[in-house]
């Protein structure tokens, strides 16, 4: 096994019932994520991205195949999903959510994890941004997601995954959200897959983009991303990002026509 794999997909296939029948999202789908690269996976709606992610993140089970960690140890791994309405716990603030996986750790003293919390919102560039006290239902959704982010990061995950993270913000905040996970893997170059549903967000951000089919979801083409960091919205007028732009959505068309 290649040292720099970090995880390894070996021809998983999930099926699951539904009203009597079987349903099968994924089928025989192979991934090789090298450490530190940052993947990005586009396809159609209802392909089984989000099911994708349950797998790797080992919220749930392939039915067959397995998937393969490897490091010094198991990896550590952090989810940032896309609905901030259900991940955030209303009852605790800003400050409290992003705190929670530390809560009950003897690892850290109180001012330890509260130094942790103001290192990571450094790292994001908010520090003086999110209203720490507040509760979510006083916080916009931008100050929501971004809280979630900084969840994430505070256990110092081996492995980061974004669920499709800002398919529900405005789209000046998606653009801010954009260049803060760049920031963030060119910082810490920690593994990263993220799922997306806009294909500008999807380039912008990969190192290596993947596209699925429809369902029984399986990766139909691999796309190189090498265009040069760090990236903004003028990347988007460069004629390499135009050119894969198209050359991805021709192969997307081809797939919904069949």
């Amino acid at each position: 096994m290649n040292k720099d794999i970090i995880i390894s997909v070996n021809s998983i296939s999930k099926t699951y019932p539904s009203n009597g029948k079987t349903i099968i999202a994924i089928q025989n789908l192979n991934i090789d994520v090298i450490q530190g690269e940052f993947i990005s996976i586009f396809g159609p709606n209802g392909c089984g991205k989000t099911t994708l992610v349950n797998l790797l993140a080992q919220i749930d089970k392939p039915t067959s195949g397995s998937i393969s960690f490897y490091s010094n140890n198991q990896p550590k791994i952090s989810i940032v999903f896309q609905d901030y309405n259900n991940s955030l716990m209303p009852w605790k603030s800003c400050l409290e959510n992003i705190f929670f996986p530390l809560e009950n750790s003897d690892q850290f003293t109180l001012q330890e994890k509260e130094k942790k919390v103001f290192n990571i919102l450094d790292l994001l560039g908010i520090k003086n941004r999110l209203p720490l006290k507040n509760y979510p239902y006083q916080m916009s959704g931008g100050e929501k997601q971004l809280t979630s982010i900084a969840r994430a990061l505070i256990t110092e995950p081996d492995i980061l995954l974004f669920d499709e993270p800002f398919a529900s913000l405005d789209f000046q905040t998606r653009l801010e959200m954009i260049s803060i996970v760049e920031n963030i893997w060119l910082q810490t170059k920690k593994t990263t897959i993220f799922i997306s549903h806009d294909i500008d967000e999807a380039i912008r951000l990969a190192d290596r983009l993947l596209l699925l089919s429809p369902r029984p979801s399986s990766i139909i083409k691999e796309y190189d991303v090498s265009l040069k960091r760090p990236r903004t919205i003028e990347t988007e007028t460069d004629i390499r990002f135009i050119e894969l732009k198209n050359t991805i959505l021709k192969d997307f068309t081809k797939l919904i026509e069949r």
